[in-house]
């Protein structure tokens, strides 16, 4: 058996007995008490772009059959897949709460909203691009509508598929189709970049 079949099927049993063991991976008190260190943790490993370009190449490695990483290393994929589930569970926390919230109202002050995003984009290294002017003022907002899409254990158990289907040869039997692959990476692509938003804006108002 090919060595990284081996490796992400003992990831794959770890990662689904844990979805009955305990709701959440994290298992730090202070993280489930202050889930924003959690969102300032997964951005000191690695900066928005950064994020944003493995998961595009785990959506290819999950759904379009990339060898890119299939011969690569089955830790660092398993290491990113951790740091995701923990920004979801720490979504789930902030749920409802406005953290990052500009104090504009981005339909009637359409035009001061616009001169805003353009002067932050010029403050921050990094700025969202998929995210539409009331996610960007309310970046909160964003966590509410992942959340109609999938739960925080709906979103574990596809990217429990996805590792599996990144790191196997071969692809379960209860693997995902192209759309509902692309339909979760979309989500995880605005909830990066909200999450990068709020936690650039709580640093700059510290």
């Amino acid at each position: 058996m090919h060595q990284l079949e081996t490796v992400s099927g003992a990831i794959f049993k770890a990662s689904a007995r844990s979805l009955f063991v305990f709701p959440f991976s994290v298992n730090n008190q202070d993280e489930i008490t202050d889930p924003i260190s959690v969102l300032h943790d997964f951005f000191i490993s690695s900066r928005l772009p950064g994020h944003l370009r493995l998961l595009k190449q785990w959506r290819n490695d999950a759904a379009f059959a990339s060898e890119a990483h299939k011969n690569g290393d089955a830790s660092s994929l398993l290491y990113h897949y951790e740091l995701i589930i923990k920004l979801i569970e720490a979504a789930w926390l902030l749920k409802g709460k406005k953290f990052g919230q500009i104090k504009i109202n981005s339909e009637d002050e359409i035009d001061i909203a616009k001169w805003h995003i353009k002067l932050e984009r010029k403050n921050l290294e990094d700025y969202p691009g998929n995210l539409s002017i009331r996610e960007i003022i309310r970046p909160a907002s964003v966590i509410k509508k992942i959340f109609r899409i999938h739960k925080p254990e709906g979103y574990r158990k596809i990217l429990n598929i996805w590792l599996h289907d990144a790191l196997s040869n071969s692809f379960m039997e209860e693997g995902l189709t192209k759309t509902e692959v692309i339909i979760v990476y979309e989500q995880l692509v605005k909830l990066f970049e909200a999450m990068w938003l709020i936690s650039q804006r709580i640093i700059a108002r510290a």
